[in-house]
């Protein structure tokens, strides 16, 4: 039987040395968020909402910030007092382009002007569809080794733990033919707005952890 070894990524490497090198125009764009599927699962409700959203490429200062927001403020979602687990710190995985969101907020704003748009909220809009893209994520929501079986043949290079299974990042470049991700079997395959964990920090009673792989056989050893 074959011995894989995984390379576990601290917080600094996963933002500085496997993310996309960052262009002029790109930045990380990194949120705190209600998120957790227990609550809709045991109370009926949903909270998914983004709280609030840094723009920046110096992410680790980014995660700093949003850790001493999430541990001093008091936030609620539909008239719910949020839970301290139930906010997490992520990111779209994807760089944006944050000229290619200020050329479209400017038109925007200049089409609605009469209308008095909210320039934050066109400008927010704006970095959604401005996103340059490179990685798709693959989101396994369990840990079944049928499953990864299942994904044999696929070149990727990190995988993510989270609390119920895995998120696995494969590369554009990688790919001659990005179809056959598609044609996968008990996976979500997510593009180009993709939010991933920041790793290696609490998220809600579970450390998602970052971990370099040359192919997706070696992710059995975190199982």
């Amino acid at each position: 039987m074959r011995v894989y070894c995984v390379k576990e990524l601290s917080l600094d490497e996963y933002f500085s040395s496997y993310l996309p090198k960052l262009t002029e125009d790109e930045s990380y764009l990194i949120y705190l968020i209600a998120r957790d599927r227990e609550v809709k699962e045991k109370m009926g409700i949903k909270i998914d909402k983004i709280l609030f959203r840094i723009k920046s490429k110096e992410p680790l200062k980014a995660v700093e910030i949003l850790k001493a927001i999430r541990d001093g403020v008091e936030f609620e979602v539909k008239g719910i007092k949020l839970r301290r687990e139930w906010i997490k710190i992520m990111h779209v995985l994807n760089p944006i382009n944050v000229s290619k969101a200020s050329k479209l907020t400017a038109l925007k704003f200049f089409e609605q002007c009469e209308k008095k748009p909210d320039i934050e909220k066109v400008f927010h809009s704006a970095l959604a569809k401005s996103i340059d893209f490179k990685i798709f994520m693959i989101d396994i929501d369990s840990k079944s080794r049928e499953i990864i079986e299942g994904l044999n043949g696929i070149k990727a290079r990190l995988v993510m733990t989270t609390k119920r299974g895995f998120h696995i990042h494969v590369w554009k470049e990688d790919l001659q033919n990005p179809s056959i991700l598609f044609k996968l079997k008990g996976v979500e395959v997510k593009t180009r707005d993709a939010i991933e964990y920041v790793p290696s920090i609490d998220q809600g009673g579970f450390v998602p952890k970052a971990y370099l792989i040359d192919t997706v056989d070696e992710i059995v050893n975190l199982m």
